[in-house]
């Protein structure tokens, strides 16, 4: 058998194939991690857990990521279907693992989406100066901001993939240009004076001060490397083989620690760690909004202005990356029967599932609302409650892969590392991680919300809204039980099923017995 066998039973679903580049696509990914308010929220904390370790933190962080990334290519040259997690898991598991593998995925991208909108609220307030404004204002804000990257969305593939390449070369460009400000204003000697000369011992993995200071790091890497795969949802519409939009996400992830570990030197070279430093990067007053207060630093009160553009384009830009593929999951999973079927509906118009786009924005808009009412804090603890459902549906996906794959892949060494044995390890790795942080979030003290019946808050957004899909996949299985009988996207290895090469032999053969009718 052939490490590439297509999976079969896969239904096309209305959706314009070529309606994205293959540069859309990867654009796609890039967006989806929004590296700057990704690294404005996390790059104080990574520093105050890892200190100058951080670097290497991130690039250590990364190796079970690209061990999932591998996993997502592989499946995606195998079945090139919009549910990805859902139907991969579906296929190579069984179907209540991809049922749940696309609940969790669709929750990651809801709260996504509630944190990107609390941040993007914060940046508008910093560029308009209404600091003191009502609160009815803030959802205003929010309200225009779910609404307009749904209706974004909602207009296309082709429109929402050019949308975001303008967004994501306008928020590297700003990047771009903060890290040369910074490098220069090192080599120039104008960096913070309590601030550490840059030392290739920063990149040694050996000088991590603890397992914890390592934990720590890897935790908040986990969110900013979340969505390299935003792409692959787009695979029924992207242009190209299922190989080449296949590496897509890896392209993604490479850009990206790339992007992480290069800023992240810059960053530390310049303001150091020191906490009682009031430039440092985890003073108290700076840890929550590192690319403003850098740019403040450097470039003055209009490089704040310039950094809150920056970061409103960054959540922009992500929402848009978030909102594509959880669409095309709830799309996959009406087609094969796993939820109502009116989230199977394509406009003939745009060709994009218009039913589950606005659901998902609604739902966004909703629970924004509602966490709001209980308390500012939690929606900033969003950001990390949406950690269960990543390594959830991460999990889900590397182990698909080892799943199709184990009975084929040891025909060579290669494809026996790339397509069971790393992905097995990233899972293992996710699966620790996950148990990990859940046992910390259910301390009440955990995050900034407290606790709710001696829970804390950050546990119940997190792991209990991703256990609610238990009993809605039940709930669904006794409405609609075809899908998880195994009926509507049967069970399938690739050692079951023949290669591409015995499919050619096939279609020769029958073509041979035709003529000779």
């Amino acid at each position: 058998m052939h490490e590439e066998t297509l999976m079969h039973d896969l239904k096309p679903k209305g959706l314009k194939k070529g309606a994205v580049s293959k540069w859309g696509a990867i654009t796609i990914g890039l967006a989806a991690t929004a590296p700057a308010y990704s690294l404005t929220g996390a790059l104080g904390y990574g520093a105050a857990e890892s200190g100058y370790q951080l670097p290497i933190v991130f690039i250590l962080s990364v190796i079970p990521m690209y061990f999932v990334a591998l996993s997502y290519k592989h499946l995606t040259t195998a079945a090139p279907d919009a549910g990805t997690i859902f139907t991969w898991g579906t296929k190579a598991i069984g179907p209540r693992f991809g049922w749940l593998g696309g609940w969790a995925l669709l929750l990651a991208s809801i709260l996504a989406g509630v944190a990107a909108t609390q941040i993007t609220v914060n940046a508008i307030i910093a560029l308009t100066g209404l600091n003191n404004g009502p609160s009815w204002l803030n959802w205003v804000i929010a309200s225009l901001f779910i609404l307009s990257t749904t209706y974004l969305t909602a207009l296309g593939a082709r429109e929402s993939s050019r949308t975001t390449m303008i967004l994501t070369a306008m928020q590297y460009g700003g990047l771009v240009v903060l890290a040369a400000i910074l490098t220069l204003r090192v080599l120039q000697g104008d960096a913070v004076s309590t601030a550490n000369t840059f030392s290739l011992e920063w990149l040694n993995p050996f000088a991590i001060t603890s397992f914890e200071a390592f934990l720590g790091g890897f935790l908040i890497a986990l969110f900013i490397f979340w969505g390299f795969d935003a792409s692959l949802a787009m695979s029924e519409e992207t242009a190209g083989t299922s190989e080449q939009i296949g590496r897509s996400g890896t392209t993604a992830m490479i850009i990206t620690v790339i992007t992480y570990v290069v800023f992240s030197i810059t960053a530390l070279a310049y303001a150091g760690v020191d906490a009682q430093d009031t430039s440092s990067l985890t003073f108290e007053g700076n840890i929550d909004s590192i690319i403003t207060v850098l740019a403040t630093d450097t470039i003055g009160e209009r490089g704040a202005m310039v950094a809150a553009l920056v970061i409103a384009i960054s959540a922009f830009s992500a929402t848009i990356s978030t909102i594509m593929p959880a669409a095309r999951v709830a799309l996959a999973m009406a087609t094969y029967r796993a939820i109502p079927s009116k989230f199977a509906k394509v406009s003939n118009v745009t060709k994009t599932p218009l039913v589950a786009t606005w659901t998902i924005g609604i739902m966004s808009l909703v629970i924004y609302t509602t966490l709001s009412a209980i308390s500012e804090s939690i929606v900033k603890d969003s950001i990390h409650s949406v950690s269960i459902a990543i390594c959830t549906y991460y999990t889900v996906a590397a182990l698909s892969c080892v799943f199709y794959f184990h009975r084929t892949a040891f025909n060579h060494w290669h494809h026996a590392l790339s397509q069971v044995i790393l992905p097995l390890i990233a899972a293992v790795i996710l699966i620790a991680v996950g148990i990990y942080q859940a046992w910390n979030m259910m301390d009440p003290n955990y995050g900034s919300s407290g606790s709710i019946a001696g829970v804390g808050a950050v546990f119940l957004i997190g792991v209990a809204a991703l256990l609610l899909g238990v009993p809605l996949m039940i709930l669904w299985n006794m409405r609609e039980s075809r899908f998880f009988q195994g009926k509507t996207l049967p069970l399938e290895r690739a050692h079951m099923v023949p290669d591409r090469e015995d499919m050619i032999k096939i279609e020769k053969d029958n073509l041979t017995s035709k003529v000779d009718q």
